[in-house]
């Protein structure tokens, strides 16, 4: 397993990493929706059973700030300046409170900057997991990365 967040120069198609793992606590995950996205399936029980869910889950918003911190369990990464947009963006289970959630990134491509030397841009394959391998969340993020020979 490659390290997959680096400097332009370090990072090759083909590089993985999986990070994880973050246990989802029920009373975290219905406070931030209770803050942040209150629809009833996030944050009461009761009516999260009686919805097509079948129970609680997770808003993306939370499960997007999950992901977001995986992320930063190995540090914050040295090249990276931004993300300039997610690509193929999809929910395609729900975040469940007591999964333990994984992210596993993939370096599809990078390119150089057309206008700034110092720079490229790299699609990474983010995708989310559980426990059980099942895929949550999945899409190419565009990154722009620095050169440390800049």
């Amino acid at each position: 397993m490659d390290m997959v967040y680096g400097w332009f120069e370090d990072m090759a198609a083909g590089d993985t990493e999986t990070i994880g793992e973050y246990l989802v606590e029920e009373d975290e995950m219905v406070a931030f929706a209770e803050k942040w996205d209150p629809f009833p399936f996030h944050v009461d029980r009761e009516l999260a059973e009686k919805s097509i869910h079948g129970g609680l889950i997770a808003s993306g918003e939370y499960t997007m700030s999950v992901k977001q911190i995986l992320l930063h369990r190995n540090g914050i990464p040295v090249g990276v300046m931004a993300s300039l947009g997610y690509d193929a963006f999809r929910y395609l289970k729900p975040v469940r409170p007591g999964h333990r959630l994984s992210v596993r990134l993939e370096v599809l491509e990078k390119r150089e900057s057309q206008s700034k030397p110092d720079r490229g841009i790299v699609r990474v394959q983010t995708t989310l997991l559980n426990q059980d391998n099942d895929i949550l969340l999945d899409y190419t993020d565009n990154v722009l990365v620095a050169k440390k020979t800049a």
